[in-house]
């Protein structure tokens, strides 16, 4: 699950304009707390490491599954 998900904000969040528009009309609050700025691969490892803090995983998978065409689901890995 994890490595799919990554790979998922990489390929659908692939710039700082695209990141940032989708944090902050989604996920407003966590916005300030991670840095977008970086490679796309270290953006999406922070991304992820945020949002598994605040335990809000299967939120993200379900933005990016109806809003950017994605098929993530919570599983194990």
């Amino acid at each position: 699950m994890k490595e799919k998900l990554i790979e998922a904000l990489i390929d659908k969040l692939d710039t700082r304009d695209k990141r940032y528009m989708f944090l902050k009309i989604f996920f407003k609050e966590i916005l300030p707390q991670i840095n977008i700025e970086g490679s796309q691969k270290e953006t999406a490892w922070r991304i992820y490491e945020e949002f598994k803090k605040q335990q809000m995983l299967g939120s993200l998978m379900a933005c990016l599954n109806g809003y950017l065409d994605t098929n993530l689901y919570l599983g194990s890995g």
